[in-house]
């Protein structure tokens, strides 16, 4: 089931990120939240792509194994904060995202 932009899905994104504030930023709603989470995603080397095809948006999260890129999740929605978000949920093992920075493997 997919899950609707709101506090629900910012609280989960607040706890990946190791955020312990309440009320959790609006990374479903906000795009200045969201550009928020993206450096952070970027400062953990995941490379993000997106492709807009009206009325959705799409979400590409990956990461660089010896110079080739690996999608770990994906996500999609009418927004493109939601896409994000939906994308960051679907990380592997719920991987958090304050476990510091990782260098890119080339």
């Amino acid at each position: 089931m997919l899950q609707e932009a709101g506090p629900g899905l910012d609280t989960e994104i607040a706890h990946r990120l190791g955020e312990d504030r309440a009320p959790a930023a609006g990374y479903s709603t906000d795009p200045a939240a969201a550009d928020r989470l993206i450096s952070r995603l970027e400062e953990s080397a995941i490379i993000i792509t997106w492709i807009e095809a009206e009325p959705f948006w799409y979400c590409t999260l990956a990461v660089s194994v010896s110079g080739v890129r690996e999608r770990i999740a994906t996500g999609a929605g009418p927004t493109r904060p939601l896409a994000l978000c939906r994308a960051v949920v679907n990380l592997p093992g719920g991987r958090l995202l304050s476990e510091g920075k990782r260098p890119a493997s080339n």
